[in-house]
């Protein structure tokens, strides 16, 4: 692989920073030396400089957002943070019951989605608490950053082994077992899938939606922004979440060291 300069390492920081708002440590040079090198054997490039240039001159934004996937860091899994969850079936949920709405849309954001593991566990959630007319109003919307994560959470198909902090009766009844070249993986039902949407959104752009929220998961997220860039989020967060509804963050995180107007429900969940 060839060496990365302090220069280079800069420039490629300061790129995504501008783009992505993600904050990139001295401590991660050899994890970008190593990503983006992928990136200059398939380009046909020897130096990281040449890169950096073909990414700031490429008109389309294509290059940008391959060098973004490259660089955006994925963890995810089934059942992550299982309390979160807990909350919402058991807190939420039946609060939602008791006001019985006649027509209400509710509407989820897994933010920061990854390959959709927790936009299908909020969906099972839903499934698990309401009845059938109570879902027709129900919609999850799930976003990344990085293209290549959601278009494997858009085929809802993983290795069997992941869905072992499922329930035993979760895993026959919200998933199929693959045959043949399959045999080993699991796809998400329909039933599950109808109720996510997947799309692509930079945290960083103005946020669009025809609707706001009553609840938000971006649990894990925010640890790679800076505090100015965390408290911009939030804001924007705050702003597209409807009165009474909830802010749910990773248990690796905190809103302490950020001015909010969020009401503190219990760690790591806030309350508008």
């Amino acid at each position: 692989m060839p060496e990365l300069s302090d220069r280079d390492f800069h420039n490629f920081c300061q790129l995504v920073y501008q783009h992505a708002g993600i904050h990139l440590s001295p401590q991660k040079k050899e994890l970008v030396r190593a990503r983006l090198s992928k990136i200059l054997r398939l380009r046909g490039l020897s130096e990281f400089q040449d890169y950096y240039e073909l990414v700031r001159r490429d008109q389309s934004g294509v290059e940008l957002v391959q060098l973004l996937d490259a660089i955006s860091t994925n963890q995810t899994a089934f059942w992550r943070e299982p309390g979160h969850f807990v909350f919402l079936g058991q807190e939420v949920l039946p609060a939602w019951r008791s006001r019985n709405r006649q027509g209400r849309r509710w509407r989820l954001w897994s933010a920061g989605c990854s390959s959709g593991e927790e936009a299908y566990s909020l969906a099972m959630v839903l499934l698990d608490g309401l009845s059938a007319a109570e879902l027709t109003g129900v919609k999850i919307l799930a976003t990344d950053l990085n293209t290549q994560v959601l278009a494997q959470a858009q085929r809802g198909i993983y290795p069997l082994a992941r869905l072992e902090p499922l329930p035993v009766e979760w895993r026959r009844r919200f998933f199929q077992k693959g045959v043949n070249q399959w045999e080993g993986y699991v796809r998400v039902k329909p039933e599950i899938r109808s109720l996510v949407q997947f799309r692509r959104l930079n945290f960083m752009e103005p946020f669009q939606f025809g609707e706001n929220f009553d609840i938000i998961f971006c649990r894990n997220v925010m640890i790679y922004f800076d505090k100015n860039t965390q408290a911009e989020l939030v804001h924007k967060f705050y702003q597209c979440l409807n009165p009474g509804g909830y802010l749910f963050i990773g248990h690796s995180e905190s809103l302490c060291s950020i001015t909010h107007n969020f009401n503190y429900v219990k760690p790591t969940i806030y309350r508008k």
